[in-house]
């Protein structure tokens, strides 16, 4: 008798619902599901109630009915241009890794949506059919798309934006600041001809970059050659083409400052190809400190911060925003300096690490 009685429990165990927990403990299934998502809007009695019974019953809810009575998909889509693939780019896959762990610690999904030409402006279907909650977007989006998600009142979020849209909800990096802090550490260490190695692929983003540049050689008076400005490093052949231009120059500089870490890399090994020493030569800098920076010959000297927390902080301002809290921009202004070999100090004639 005991052993039919068990078989019933399990039976009743592997078929009980929301709406079944809801009738045995005398609530609504909403409020058992605000229960089981930890949500406020119940009682201290009403919880225990709830909890009393999915002890009693080790139920486990379905995620199909959770979503139908949550009206919620638990998915957020992370849309990006293919050029910045998180599968590809380190930078942004130490990103999309802090947004993966918030997200899913907050029992959330995340979709990893690719859109390219001819679907920039397109919505994607995973937006269309209703299967996620929020996206955040890395780097910016055609306006058109954003107007046909504002119209469907869609929440939304940017990572690394290069744009001057306030109204914009992101987390971004103060660029201007990394790479006037990059050419500051090099005026710190005796160097005062300075190359600026980047792409204008993002216009904003350039711009920032180049400010900051400006920005520290005036305020030590330091002067610019026209050919130590380089714009066209997009890819690796762009790098190569630029440094060529570089090291051509009738007054060559002492030191290279990139917009990135794949950047300098590339640099630096064009350098090494050429016949050239890195530092004794050309010293480098980058301001990502991504994974293979650690890992060059020499090791790469660059701004380092905190980037899983940047995706962790998306994930917190898109859930809060999903829940109707509206709340404002971060940037991230506060950045060391990872010392490896790639810089020579000029003072002593030895590396800066």
């Amino acid at each position: 008798m005991q052993r039919r009685r068990d078989e019933r429990i399990m039976s009743m165990e592997k078929k009980m619902t929301i709406k079944e927990i809801a009738k045995l403990s005398g609530v609504s299934p909403t409020a058992v599901s605000f229960v089981l998502n930890g949500k406020n809007g119940v009682s201290e009695l009403t919880r225990q109630k709830v909890l009393s019974v999915i002890e009693m019953t080790n139920f486990v809810p379905n995620a199909a009915s959770k979503r139908l009575t949550m009206k919620k998909s638990f998915n957020v889509a992370l849309i990006y241009p293919v050029s910045a693939s998180p599968f590809t780019d380190m930078f942004y896959c130490e990103i999309a890794a802090g947004l993966t762990e918030y997200l899913t610690e907050n029992k959330y999904n995340v979709v990893f949506v690719p859109i390219k030409a001819p679907s920039l402006t397109e919505v994607p279907d995973i937006i269309k059919i209703q299967d996620a909650d929020g996206a955040i977007f890395l780097q910016g989006v055609d306006k058109l798309l954003l107007d046909k998600l504002d119209e469907m009142d869609f929440p939304y979020i940017f990572i690394d934006i290069h744009e001057n849209d306030t109204k914009k909800i992101h987390v971004s990096l103060d660029s201007e600041k990394l790479v006037y802090e990059a050419a500051r550490y090099f005026i710190s260490h005796g160097h005062e001809k300075l190359a600026f190695l980047g792409s204008d692929w993002l216009p904003g983003y350039y711009i920032r970059c180049f400010n900051g540049y400006q920005k520290a050689l005036g305020e030590s008076g330091l002067g610019i050659m026209p050919g130590w400005i380089q714009t066209g490093a997009n890819d690796e052949e762009g790098v190569y083409r630029c440094m060529e231009r570089i090291l051509s120059s009738p007054d060559m500089p002492t030191a290279v400052c990139c917009m990135s870490d794949m950047q300098a890399i590339q640099g630096i090994r064009y350098c090494q190809e050429k016949g050239f020493h890195v530092p004794e030569d050309l010293s480098f800098i980058g301001i990502d400190d991504i994974v293979l920076s650690r890992y060059t010959t020499p090791p790469l000297t660059t701004l380092t911060y905190d980037k899983p927390g940047m995706g962790k902080l998306a994930g917190e301002l898109l859930l809060k925003k999903i829940d109707g809290e509206e709340r404002n921009s971060h940037i991230i202004t506060e950045f060391g300096v990872a010392e490896r070999k790639s810089v020579m100090d000029l003072r002593n004639g030895r590396s800066t690490s």
